[in-house]
């Protein structure tokens, strides 16, 4: 008795958020690259504050790491990616919030838009399956 396989196509919403993913992990190395080179250079010249600025870039480069890791696996339903990426979203309203708050760019709103958009998609009942199948 053989059992047919069918090659199951990933959600194509999740297509789009799998290119979200690499955006903001491009993003975010940019970015930390940026603000590293700035704290360097500031806590060179003696500015010991900068040392939280150098802090929050490593943070931004190891969020790079875990955005490129879950849109490598995405494709592939691991189940660890959605859990995952919906925390780091999380995180990206929380802070976009914060910085709104804070006096920051009306531009936050942009990556808060894009973050709850990927946490919606992530909670929509065929992409939910991708990753229990």
């Amino acid at each position: 008795m053989t059992e047919e396989v069918r090659n199951v196509e990933m959600p194509g919403r999740l297509k789009f958020v799998r290119g979200f993913l690499w955006v903001q992990a491009v993003l975010n190395v940019l970015v930390s690259a940026l603000v590293t080179a700035l704290a360097i250079n500031e806590l060179e010249h003696g500015n010991e504050e900068a040392g939280l600025a150098l802090a929050l870039a490593l943070l931004g480069f190891v969020v790079a790491v875990v955005l490129i890791a879950c849109a490598i696996r995405i494709s592939r339903g691991s189940p660890w990616v959605r859990p995952t990426v919906i925390a780091v979203e999380g995180l990206v309203v929380v802070m976009g919030l914060v910085s709104l708050v804070n006096g920051g760019a009306i531009t936050q709103l942009i990556g808060m838009g894009i973050a709850v958009g990927v946490i919606v998609v992530l909670n929509k009942p065929e992409e939910s399956a991708w990753f229990r199948r």
